[in-house]
């Protein structure tokens, strides 16, 4: 089991995977790597899928606490910015 699937629970209804551990003031989760603290969402988007290359990591379910990595899309600030405004 990987790091992301022991801190994570399934839910069955939405298919989000929500985060047991620590999150932050504003709802993301937060996970470990490297000696610092990064968005647990980032972690399991760059485990399961591979890096971010400096873009952001998004939400296709809008669930802060969701690490499912299908949920999950890379996009640049502007695209962060519009899906914010969208949803």
């Amino acid at each position: 089991m990987s790091y992301i699937e022991e801190r994570s629970i399934p839910e069955p209804n939405t298919g989000c995977w929500l985060w047991l551990n620590a999150l932050s003031k504003s709802g993301y989760g937060a996970a470990y790597r490297n000696n610092k603290w990064i968005g647990a969402h980032v972690r399991s988007y760059e485990d399961y899928i591979g890096p971010t290359n400096g873009l952001y990591v998004l939400h296709s379910c809008d669930v802060k606490s969701c690490v499912n990595p299908d949920h999950l899309f890379l996009g640049t600030t502007q695209d962060n910015m519009d899906d914010m405004v969208e949803k």
